[in-house]
């Protein structure tokens, strides 16, 4: 993952390149549909499946010309969604037992298999008949290659996390636990899942308790359905996806007083007030994003003198004092709505790995639900000039991510 790093890196003759004319008439489908003749739920049938509406919901549905524009509760770079969504449903009442895809743009769940005695429970490292739910998010590398070239693997797994940081604040809303899963070949999971090269399994975990029954194997696959009207996904993103580490480490959860609104109006805030934050609200959001403790930190630069002086932080230490506004703006590939804010968090880690991009991810996506609990404005970045950030905040560390965060014009 060294060499992706460096080969995913931007620099600005890279950015040059890539901002050519783009003709979106060409863009792949942003959503897997499962053919018609299976069986299926419409979520308003039953109240328990709002926990899993909830995970990847379209919270905006508009167009642009003749064509349709959704946007999600999860963000994603460049409103691409190179994501999917499934689970396997066992013993919840009112609900057929089975492997089901999370249909989003249908607003639906799909029954692709029945379970029974057999499950996937075994091609995700369980021996034992699990009641509740096993969640697996899928990433559909082509969706953001489209637009991003190489730049889109981390982008994917940075989408990828905020899919892992939405599940898991809706767990925390329906009050479900959740247990990562990763002990287990994923190789064979992606072959019993009928993909073919085209889209990969990122992401496993369970909600619910273990049975004293005995789970088998199916004796087949799963049917195989295209993730995208048509692909010409590059083998470079292909041999990295696949052959790179599905989520291994714990993420922190949202807060305590989430609420099923919170989920629901998440958005990007592109436009930040000159008048900042309250004392209050810059005191509590620090305080979310110096919690992180799962081996990614946290460089904080405050960009106005108001209740701390304007400088570059780690933790509550001021490293170097400055006005940065349009130095870090510089540096974010010149997105000036960053100016305004008051906050701008670079997450980097010691090692860079898929694992450690979803970490960042998932960590950020709690980070939005912190801010729209406190009616904070919020952003996720995910382009910068990489070695030119790291120069400037003088670090060896692996640039993962950048979240601004302000007061949100109105």
């Amino acid at each position: 993952m060294m060499k992706v790093y460096e080969d995913t890196e931007l620099t600005p003759i890279k950015v040059a390149k890539m901002s050519g004319y783009i003709d979106w008439s060409s863009q792949p489908s942003s959503f897997k549909h499962y053919p018609n003749f299976l069986f299926r739920y419409k979520y308003e049938e039953n109240q328990l499946l709002r926990a899993v509406e909830l995970c990847r919901i379209i919270t905006s549905r508009t167009s642009i010309g003749v064509k349709p524009y959704y946007q999600l509760n999860t963000p994603s770079a460049g409103n691409l969604h190179p994501v999917e969504l499934y689970v396997q449903i066992r013993g919840v009442k009112g609900i057929l037992s089975g492997i089901y895809h999370v249909d989003a743009g249908a607003s639906e769940i799909v029954l692709i298999k029945e379970i029974g005695y057999a499950g996937i429970e075994p091609y995700v490292g369980l021996n034992k008949q699990l009641t509740g739910m096993i969640f697996l998010v899928s990433c559909v590398p082509y969706r953001a290659q489209w637009k991003y070239f190489k730049r889109s693997m981390r982008y994917c797994y940075l989408d990828v996390g905020h899919q892992i940081g939405s599940i898991f604040s809706s767990m925390k809303l329906h009050r479900q636990n959740r247990t990562i899963l990763s002990d287990f070949d994923i190789g064979t999971l992606n072959n019993f899942m009928g993909f073919k090269g085209e889209e990969f399994i990122t992401a496993v975990f369970s909600s619910g308790k273990s049975r004293d029954s005995n789970v088998e194997k199916f004796k087949e696959k799963l049917m195989y359905v295209t993730p995208t009207d048509y692909s010409e996904l590059y083998e470079y993103l292909a041999e990295n996806i696949s052959t790179n580490e599905i989520l291994k480490s714990d993420v922190s959860g949202s807060t305590a007083n989430l609420k099923e609104v919170n989920i629901l109006n998440r958005r990007s805030t592109r436009y930040f007030s000159a008048d900042g934050l309250s004392k209050i609200k810059i005191n509590y959001i620090l305080e979310c994003i110096n919690i992180v403790n799962y081996s990614i930190y946290c460089y904080n630069i405050i960009l106005k003198d108001t209740y701390k002086k304007a400088g570059i932080y780690i933790g509550n230490t001021l490293l170097k004092e400055g006005y940065f506004a349009d130095k870090i703006s510089a540096l974010l590939v010149d997105q000036s709505f960053v100016k305004n804010g008051d906050i701008i968090t670079i997450i980097t880690s010691k090692h860079f790995s898929a694992n450690k991009l979803m970490q960042a991810g998932a960590f950020a996506h709690n980070l939005y639900m912190e801010a729209e609990v406190q009616n904070i404005g919020f952003s996720g970045i995910g382009a910068f000039y990489d070695k030119k950030l790291q120069d400037f905040l003088a670090i060896d560390d692996y640039i993962l991510y950048v979240c601004v965060t302000g007061e949100e014009q109105k």
